[in-house]
């Protein structure tokens, strides 16, 4: 069952027990008001219905206080995707105030083309995985809450397993927001959103976990970063700041460097760029970083 937000009164659309496996067939963020081909003026964005959710799910037994152990089995996107930034949204809304919407091919399977010479490793992870929060009964779909939710953690791929507390009978448990490629801190708001096939696995533990958690084996750890990767650092006593510093200068770098539009710079830096904290210590002077992957770039 597709739904917008989390919705205690909603009746599950499955009951499981302990050690059951769901099979998810998960419609993209924006079904129906972007598709492939789409731009901009021709989309026509409805942040009430953005997010298909499935679920929930009422686990047999889980009660506030529990955690729920998700094993992510399998993820098979589908064969195209999309990304765009949006007026006022992002982390530089002011560096490009207009909308803009490109659509991805992903049917070559490990990459994607951004433009010739520029290809994004696809690495497919689902943006929202989560237990109903609780209180109240109803609420929006985003922000990422303390039962896991729109948490955009590009980790979560196929072979990881994730804890997420309880806080609801049945767990009620939803997942959706299915993605491509993203890098860490999906900065122009979008990553490549696509539709996916997903097996999950879940497994009930009578003990309380503080905070959503997660564990990646050596199989599934990425490997993008083994050519290597350039990085620009924003230094400054607001985090926030820092990180845009950090990022402009990814942009400019990714124009003056490979020839990208700004656009398609802002694009990349949110499908395949990573944000890092690198240092926090210093008298109150954040160091964040972002960084990209040479392994992107046919001819480097």
């Amino acid at each position: 069952m597709i739904h917008h937000e989390w919705d205690a009164d909603l009746e599950p659309a499955l009951a499981i027990d302990s050690g059951d496996v769901v099979h998810y067939d998960l419609k993209v963020a924006g079904e129906g008001q972007v598709w492939p081909g789409a731009t901009y003026p021709e989309s026509k964005f409805d942040f009430d219905t953005i997010y298909n959710l499935s679920g929930p799910l009422f686990v047999n037994g889980a009660q506030a206080g529990d955690t729920l152990e998700v094993e992510i089995l399998d993820l098979k996107p589908g064969d195209w995707g999309w990304a765009a930034f949006l007026p006022g949204l992002g982390l530089l809304p002011e560096d490009f105030p207009d909308g803009y919407v490109r659509t991805f091919d992903l049917t070559k399977g490990a990459t994607t083309t951004l433009v010739p010479g520029v290809e994004i490793p696809v690495s497919p992870f689902l943006g929202v995985l989560g237990n109903h929060p609780g209180e109240p009964a109803r609420q929006l779909p985003f922000p990422p809450h303390h039962g896991g939710g729109n948490m955009d953690n590009r980790h979560l791929t196929a072979g990881v397993t994730l804890w997420l507390p309880v806080f609801a009978d049945g767990a009620l448990f939803s997942c959706g927001d299915p993605h491509a490629a993203q890098g860490d801190g999906e900065v122009c708001v979008t990553a490549v959103e696509c539709p996916m096939q997903a097996s999950l696995r879940f497994t009930l533990h009578k003990r309380r976990s503080e905070a959503p958690s997660f564990r990646v084996p050596p199989a599934a750890v990425s490997q993008r970063d083994a050519a290597g990767y350039h990085s620009t650092m924003g230094i400054d006593p607001d985090l926030m700041t820092g990180a845009k510093k950090a990022t402009r200068a990814m942009i400019d770098w990714l124009v003056d460097e490979h020839g990208l539009t700004r656009e398609d710079a802002y694009i990349l830096c949110s499908a395949a760029g990573d944000l890092k904290i690198f240092e926090i210590v210093d008298s109150g002077v954040w160091n964040v970083g972002m960084t990209m992957p040479l392994s992107i770039f046919q001819t480097r």
